[in-house]
């Protein structure tokens, strides 16, 4: 029994069904067929034998479509997108979705590879790309966006496993979000009904979790390209979670974010003008009442630097209102591929996001003013190289506004981390 209760021999017209003969790479297997993929054509080249005694559906097709016996068969899949097939041929061929973290696909091609899975019936590739979803999310602490949910419940069997998933997904993220109302209206209403049955059925506390654990951390895997990931953003820009918390925003204002470098050529509308001065770059920490007037004295440095990994981590890996803040600011800058050839002769000391949480995750902090003078540098590097009329500057600005708002919480964070904080 294959995937989701379809079982290995599948009829294509309601005719007899094709046996499923052994496989051995030990015979030859001289027929081949070229798979056409995509609307532009790209051609896969698989042996008949063994697509056949992998895939049900085409076993089936070519049992029913013996007349042609030349050495090449051609058959044609328009609307599944090239990448999504390779990750289907790299299953059949190894058993196993991706060949490496390196090549770690996003949730769209990851739903496009279980549909695939599911319609040509390739036994275990449903549920391998199920697991890889969760090593997805596992390494990413992200979920698929609302559009991604609601297609899969266009695009999928009612009760598949696919289904079932992300539902779980969804209603752990809605016990943990304080957004659960806005999420909850970007749902089709048959999506939703199902999700609050889902939700009744949860027992255990949600595993998105607003609580002082960090999110897991692969030291050797740099953070995925941002254009290969989806998010539930929250669209409100006040709306930024806590620690290690899912937010979400609207499903009309969901996309893929741009990457560091498309988001700095977009803010390059002219070669910078005259430098203006500096704002202040030492942050504020203000003063509030109840928890959160602790004195940053009275905590050890271990502590202040599990709130700037917390924070840093909540800045780089989202969701929330950070994804449209740190775009420019999550990668070194490329002056060729930016845009900016003078970069380097304004800018003496680069600094970006990723390269402070590389520095955090090999403990190279040793207290949190380390980590604030290289914060400072990339909004000094940014006032640097442009000047205040400039899309980037405000940019800037803006993203020091809301840094130095977040970090001025420290006390309260480590406060209600410890469990001191009065309720």
């Amino acid at each position: 029994m294959s995937d989701d209760g379809r079982n290995g021999d599948v009829p294509v017209d309601g005719g007899a069904t094709a046996p499923n003969p052994e496989f051995s790479w030990l015979k030859p297997h001289p027929v081949f067929v070229i798979i056409l993929v995509g609307p532009e054509e790209e051609p896969f080249g698989v042996q008949l034998d063994f697509l056949c005694a992998r895939s049900a559906y085409y076993r089936q097709f070519f049992f029913e479509n013996q007349q042609d016996q030349s050495i090449e068969r051609i058959v044609r899949i328009p609307d599944t997108m090239p990448e999504m097939f390779g990750y289907v041929q790299n299953y059949m061929f190894t058993g196993q979705v991706f060949p490496n973290l390196d090549h770690m696909p996003s949730y769209e091609v990851l739903i496009g590879v279980w549909k695939l899975g599911h319609n040509l019936v390739i036994e275990g590739l449903c549920d391998a790309t199920l697991e890889a979803m969760a090593e997805c999310r596992r390494i990413t602490q992200r979920i698929p966006a609302t559009p991604l949910l609601v297609q899969v419940w266009q695009d999928t069997p009612e009760g598949s496993s696919i289904r079932k998933l992300l539902l779980s997904w969804a209603a752990e993220y809605m016990r943990s979000s304080e957004s659960r109302a806005e999420f909850a209206r970007s749902l089709p209403q048959e999506v939703l009904s199902e999700l609050v049955v889902a939700m009744s059925s949860l027992d255990s506390p949600p595993v998105v979790q607003v609580n002082h654990q960090q999110p897991p951390v692969v030291a050797a895997q740099p953070l995925p390209r941002a254009g290969n990931v989806h998010h539930i953003v929250p669209d409100d820009d006040d709306a930024e979670e806590g620690p290690a918390s899912k937010k979400q925003r609207r499903q009309t204002d969901v996309l893929p974010r741009p990457s560091a470098s498309a988001a700095v050529k977009t803010a390059i509308s002219k070669k910078p003008g005259p430098r203006a001065s500096l704002p202040n770059l030492k942050p504020q920490v203000r003063r509030r009442g109840g928890a959160a007037a602790g004195n940053p004295a009275n905590h050890t440095t271990a502590q202040k630097l599990n709130f700037c990994n917390d924070l840093l981590t909540r800045m780089l890996s989202g969701p929330g209102f950070w994804t449209r803040l740190v775009g420019p600011f999550k990668e070194p800058v490329d002056p060729v591929q930016d845009g900016v050839p003078d970069y380097f002769d304004k800018v003496t000391k680069p600094m970006d996001l990723g390269t402070m949480k590389a520095k955090m995750d090999r403990g190279e902090y040793t207290d949190e003013d380390e980590f604030l003078k290289d914060m400072n540098q990339i909004f000094s590097n940014c006032y640097t190289y442009w000047s205040k009329k400039d899309p980037m500057w405000a940019a800037c600005e803006k993203l020091q506004k809301s840094f130095e708002d977040k970090y001025s919480n420290m006390s309260r964070w480590i406060t209600k981390m410890e469990g001191d904080e009065d309720l």
